[in-house]
């Protein structure tokens, strides 16, 4: 791969993205240029040991001061954003780098937001409701470990509550990251089910958006693209972490994707994710791959159009079949393709208890997410499309 840095603006996002191999090491340049001398580092324990995020630190000293917080969880709680905003006032922190996959992306928006503000995360626990933010949030700079969930260019920040076991997405302008470093040699270090994960939750953003009642011509571009990337190149990432090439493209497969359901929103796919990872920790990008297929069968009858579409973007052959016959091919191809890179397909594969499923109707029901899937839902559909991936 070539080691040139590239730097991209889109009328989607006010995000500036930097991408490239080494784009890491030229990010310092981009927080010089926000004029920040403090940067609250968050990630996980494991990302901080990486090298390029050590060096990255070392090679910080002498123009930027930084300070670690490393305690954002793979499923990041409120008590996280809380502990992470204390940090970040006692140190006087001027801007959040989130460096890790969507979860410590999402941590860091929320501390950046916290930290202009002790206490705002509590306030935030209030299904269907808007995210309130009154006062200003720190610059943010998100560098994705994992080519997934699209966090680094989009509003959106997934916190877990604690208290009322509620996994709930924030989203607010403020959250938008200032810019994005796409670097994907830090790529190569997540184990083979973290990259299968991924690529599926960047392929369920796309399918759903590509659906949403909001798609728009724009939109749908760029979920097309996601789709056939990830078509293409996870099964490339599954076999081969040091397959540089593609693990660049699943890296334009994330953000693209990202850049359209920042614009539409998702699906009831999403809406009935969230509970399995509150309630059993299954991680949102395989809780999305075990339900995607089941929510696109429910999904294919408002509009088989798309749906024949997506089945041509993975692959399927639909010439001399109708419409209605290769838009039910398109969740086949899911199935085919999780089946192909090793993900579970069922929700008692990943530990979820068949008599937890009416309390996930109930609170996947209260999502945005619904109102904006294709086909409208009740919660005894939500029922059993749970049932059919149990």
């Amino acid at each position: 791969m070539s080691d040139t840095v590239h730097t991209e603006c889109f009328d989607e996002t006010p995000t500036r993205v930097v991408s490239g191999h080494g784009a890491l090491g030229s990010s310092r340049a981009c927080l010089a240029g926000m004029g920040i001398g403090k940067a609250l580092v968050v990630c996980g324990e494991n990302v901080v040991k990486l090298p390029e995020v050590k060096e990255f630190t070392e090679a910080c000293e002498g123009c930027i001061e930084i300070e670690v917080f490393s305690g954002a969880e793979p499923d990041p709680t409120d008590e996280n954003v809380l502990e992470g905003g204390r940090m970040g006032r006692e140190f006087g922190a001027e801007a959040v780098i989130g460096i890790g996959g969507g979860s410590s992306m999402d941590c860091a928006k929320a501390i950046a937001a916290e930290i202009g503000a002790e206490g705002w995360i509590n306030a935030q626990d209030r299904p269907g409701e808007p995210t309130e933010i009154e006062h200003d949030v720190l610059p943010i700079v998100c560098v994705p470990t994992t080519a997934g969930t699209g966090s680094e260019v989009n509003p959106f920040s997934v916190i877990t509550f604690t208290g009322t076991e509620r996994k709930l997405v924030l989203n607010h302008e403020r959250l938008y990251p200032r810019c994005a470093v796409l670097d994907p040699a830090l790529l190569t270090s997540a184990p083979k089910h973290v990259r299968v994960a991924a690529g599926l939750d960047a392929l369920t953003h796309a399918v759903e958006s590509y659906v949403s009642t909001r798609a728009d011509r724009s939109t749908r571009k760029w979920a097309a693209e996601c789709i056939g990337l990830v078509a293409e190149y996870l099964p490339r990432v599954a076999e081969d972490a040091g397959d540089m090439q593609a693990q660049a493209r699943m890296q334009r497969a994330a953000m693209v994707a990202s850049l359209s359901f920042a614009q539409t929103r998702l699906g009831i796919v999403h809406a009935m994710a969230l509970p399995l990872s509150a309630l059993f920790g299954v991680p949102h990008g395989i809780a999305n791959a075990i339900l995607l297929p089941h929510g696109m069968r429910f999904n294919c009858p408002a509009d088989p159009e798309a749906f024949a579409k997506i089945a041509e973007l993975l692959g399927e052959d639909i010439d001399g079949i109708s419409t209605e016959e290769a838009a039910n091919l398109a969740p086949s191809a899911v199935e085919k393709l999780a089946v192909q890179v090793g993900a579970p397909t069922t929700m008692s594969e990943v530990g979820v208890e068949e008599d937890a499923i009416e309390r996930m109707a109930e609170d996947a029901m209260s999502s945005a997410h619904v109102q904006v899937n294709p086909r409208e839902m009740s919660r005894e559909d939500v029922i059993a499309v749970y049932e059919a991936a149990m």
